[in-house]
């Protein structure tokens, strides 16, 4: 998948693009996607923070393995005229020295290595207002207006499992062949009482799995701004590196 180093900082990132001063809808039983979409598009416009424990499980069909991470994912919405901020820690299960972090400080986004104890440092573009870096099809759950996303790809309400009446299931099937190169299909799960993100489920063109988990969303979450700083190194042998930026970079779509 394309700047797969940006997957959730992106996701979060892009709660800027559509950020406003509009109240979450009260829960009601939707019972069409159209509903659906415009409640999931109203309570995304209402965040100002977010705090998310997630978990994160690849399934890789080829090795036969199953890799398991942890963590938490964070964001701040920018104050008007400065770029909002994020970060993402996961630690594989049962391996503590084998972790992801990312920061993005709303110019700069550091990425951590540590097999080779280093920082890299991707110097990003900061999206102009009204508009989202489109880094790959994972930031549509937080930044996509519904009418947007009935354009871009092909979606579907799917029923429930069985007795389930917690979740809405929308089966999101790609239809441009740039989100073709990315995944053959995804499954979206909101909550019914407030319609934030409970898990999203995508198959790559290999065939291989990914599934985020957000077992806990905090709105509104308390959180310094420090934790978005240039981080310090964590010991005297790591280092910065340097990344050139890529491009073209993938199209930034303008918000209506």
């Amino acid at each position: 998948m394309r700047y797969k180093w940006l997957a959730l900082s992106t996701l979060l990132l892009a709660v800027a693009a559509t950020c406003g001063q509009q109240t979450p809808p009260a829960a009601s039983p939707a019972g069409n996607l159209d509903d659906v979409l415009v409640n999931w598009e109203k309570t995304m416009t209402g965040a100002r923070s977010l705090l998310a424990f997630c978990t994160r499980t690849n399934v890789d069909k080829v090795y036969q393995t199953t890799e398991l991470y942890e963590g938490t994912a964070k964001f701040v919405k920018g104050a008007a005229g400065q770029p909002s901020k994020a970060s993402l820690e996961m630690v594989k299960k049962g391996r503590p020295d084998i972790f992801e972090k990312y920061i993005y400080t709303g110019r700069s986004l550091y990425e951590y290595q540590p097999g080779t104890k280093v920082i890299r440092v991707h110097d990003l573009p900061v999206p102009k207002p009204g508009q989202v870096a489109d880094d790959n099809f994972v930031s549509f759950l937080f930044g996509m207006k519904a009418a947007e996303a009935r354009k871009r790809y092909q979606l579907t309400l799917v029923p429930p499992p069985a007795n389930d009446k917690w979740y809405y299931y929308v089966k999101i099937q790609p239809i441009q062949a740039a989100d073709k190169a990315d995944f053959t299909e995804a499954r979206m799960v909101l909550t019914v009482k407030d319609y934030m993100p409970r898990q999203i489920w995508f198959q790559q063109p290999n065939g291989n799995e990914t599934t985020w988990d957000f077992t806990r969303v905090i709105n509104g979450a308390d959180i310094r701004p420090s934790e978005f700083e240039k981080p310090a190194l964590p010991a005297r042998d790591w280092r910065y590196v340097e990344v050139p930026r890529e491009t073209p970079a993938r199209v930034i779509r303008q918000q209506q």
